[in-house]
């Protein structure tokens, strides 16, 4: 069982994970970020296992997430959503599962990065998240 995180800044995967934006500066950094759900990649990406993205699941399946039960692919059909371009109003409307909130409390599509030029539009920066990775996320209030 994947212990379970707050978070301030973004929309976890799929269908269950919630947003709340702290709006303060934490720790000395604007908007640090603290999941709801953290996944720690496990399995062949087959139903059941457990995942972060779409792209930890095998192509017949998206990575659905729920506050019981933690994310994990199950068959479905992928968001479309751009990574910082296209709006979202959770992970299965994101072809990443991944759906943060952006400028003027607009919830954008994320994705996985490795560095800020990985981030385009509306989600500038690579943020490194604890127990996630580094996704983008907009740029500090």
């Amino acid at each position: 069982m994947r212990a379970a995180l707050v978070f301030a800044l973004l929309c976890g995967c799929g269908g269950g994970a919630s947003v709340v934006d702290a709006g303060r500066v934490d720790a000395g950094r604007a908007d640090a970020a603290v999941f709801t759900d953290a996944a720690t990649l496990a399995g062949d990406g087959g139903t059941g296992a457990v995942c972060t993205f779409n792209s930890d699941c095998v192509a017949a399946a998206r990575c659905e997430c729920s506050e019981a039960a933690g994310c994990a692919c199950q068959t479905g059909v992928r968001g479309t959503g751009r990574n910082g371009v296209d709006t979202c109003t959770d992970g299965n409307d994101c072809a990443s599962a991944l759906c943060v909130e952006g400028p003027g409390s607009v919830y954008y599509c994320s994705d996985a990065c490795s560095s800020d030029t990985g981030c385009t539009g509306m989600l500038p920066r690579c943020l490194d998240v604890t127990f996630l990775g580094q996704i983008c996320a907009r740029s500090p209030m």
